[in-house]
């Protein structure tokens, strides 16, 4: 019941990301949304969520797990009903930035309250494993559950589904999970807090003009610029601050940077690819947006199938190898779906390689999230979960709008020959050039992933050693150990 909770939260996090995926053209209708306040309502809430998560990472620590995550789920809770009522544009848009911060405050109390309900081992890689491809899962769901209520009811069912969703979990919350260690009254890194937000949310808000304005236009290079200076300014803030937001030791290990790599790419193509199909599916095939949820049904489904084995999977073969794997089976996905199905006109081709590319995501993801929390010590799990959490959540923001420019800009070229299937050559190219993208990612997975000598692979059982073995070596964080001498007999 405890993962049950938690996992619940993640999901709702996760499937509010892609609810406007499948119901926005209902939302646009009723409530006389332009394409600009249509993406935005997608993008309020992501921005929010991926900027605050630093933050809430250490308010963990200084509010309680189990309060902050009551706190966070209440919020999110609170603004999904606001969103579901919402009368005006500016209240939509306004109830899903509050909806992403309440996700941000919620998202990292809940990973460290799973460590703390897991024991250190087997189950915990276990549960871990599974945690990493929720995100995936939730992002699906919202595609399925959104797509069937706009048919049969209302857009607003979603959030107001989301908000009794909500509600149940904070009925559990004091009844199944821990409190957790005692608040520590830690110094919050407000500066660091402000340029983090600021940076994010501005850095993704130039990603995401970048479909209706262009590589070129002020409204994309402005926010890029001002983004990337912002978080030059947090690099530099966290080495001159005593408690650091994000202390940039958490970053430099190639191991932890390399999980944190793959746990960025799973989502990335998770969300390029339900965008990309959605339109495929609507505009050129003529599906509705029941049609549409309906064919991410085996999408959902091989995703949940992975869940089942995917701790024994990684416990038994290791992080490395099972994430070389996945990214092995996610480009060869997204060639069934580019090459192989959408330039021949196949759909039952395109549907498989969706399977495929699911397979994959789930794979790859339970991976990452077991490699980037090796070795993290307790009192950094809030860390651990921002952290994961942003990498999650930047993926699609940046693969979104690299794909389908790149995808926008091949429609293009072949309109300007007359080609007659200039859409959909559009689409193929941009999962070719996807396909292309994870091709080096296999290389540098094998690369990065590397265990550090003398130590087992993060997400395998230590081997046993007998007591007068010689030095043991204990792990700090990934990528750094250190030697403790054996007792004296």
């Amino acid at each position: 019941m405890p993962f049950a909770t938690l996992a619940a939260v993640q999901l709702l996090l996760n499937a509010s990301v892609s609810v406007a995926f499948a119901s926005g053209p209902a939302m646009q209708r009723e409530l006389v949304l332009s394409r600009g306040d249509l993406i935005l309502v997608s993008a309020f809430y992501g921005l929010a969520f991926s900027g605050l998560l630093l933050l809430g990472g250490r308010l963990t620590d200084r509010i309680g797990r189990r309060r902050l995550f009551t706190l966070g789920t209440a919020l999110f809770g609170a603004a999904s009903l606001a969103a579901a009522l919402a009368p005006a544009p500016w209240v939509l848009l306004a109830a899903r930035f509050v909806q992403g911060c309440g996700a941000a405050l919620a998202a990292p109390p809940a990973m460290a309250l799973l460590r703390g309900v897991f024991p250190e081992g087997r189950a915990r890689a276990g549960a871990l494993a599974v945690w990493g491809l929720l995100s995936s899962l939730g992002a699906a769901l919202g595609i399925i559950l959104s797509g069937a209520l706009v048919t049969w009811l209302s857009w607003r069912w979603t959030f107001g589904l989301f908000a009794a969703a909500a509600v149940a979990v904070l009925a559990l919350t004091p009844r199944v999970l821990p409190t957790g260690p005692a608040p520590v009254r830690v110094p919050v890194d407000f500066l660091g807090a402000v340029l983090a937000t600021l940076g994010l949310s501005t850095f993704g808000y130039g990603l995401v003009m970048v479909g209706p304005r262009g590589w070129a236009s002020a409204r994309v290079l402005v926010p890029l610029a001002a983004g990337a200076v912002l978080l030059a300014a947090f690099v530099i803030a966290q080495q001159r601050v005593r408690a650091p937001l994000l202390p940039l030791s958490f970053l430099a290990s190639r191991y932890r940077v390399t999980a944190l790599a793959c746990a960025l790419l799973g989502p990335a193509i998770g969300a390029s690819t339900a965008f990309l199909l959605a339109l495929y599916f609507q505009q050129v095939r003529g599906y509705s947006a029941l049609q549409n949820a309906l064919a991410f049904v085996p999408y959902s489904a091989t995703l949940l199938a992975v869940a089942f084995f995917a701790g024994r999977v990684v416990a038994r073969h290791g992080v490395r190898t099972v994430a070389v794997a996945g990214l092995a089976v996610i480009a060869t996905g997204l060639f069934l779906i580019g090459s192989a199905g959408l330039r021949t006109g196949s759909t039952p081709t395109v549907l498989l390689g969706l399977i495929v590319l699911s397979g994959g995501i789930g794979t790859v993801m339970s991976a990452a999230v077991v490699g980037t929390v090796a070795g993290v010590p307790e009192e950094r799990s809030a860390l651990a979960g921002a952290v994961v959490n942003t990498a999650i959540l930047a993926g699609p923001t940046v693969s979104l709008a690299l794909i389908t420019s790149a995808a926008d800009a091949r429609t293009a070229s072949l309109l300007a020959i007359g080609d007659p299937a200039a859409v959909t050559g559009g689409y193929a190219f941009g999962f070719e050039v996807a396909g292309a993208v994870f091709l080096p990612a296999i290389g540098l997975a094998l690369y990065g992933l590397r265990a550090v000598p003398g130590r087992p692979a993060p997400g395998r059982p230590a081997p046993r050693r007998s007591a007068a073995a010689a030095p043991e070596v204990s792990e700090v964080s990934a990528g750094e150990h250190r030697v403790e001498r054996a007792p004296a007999r």
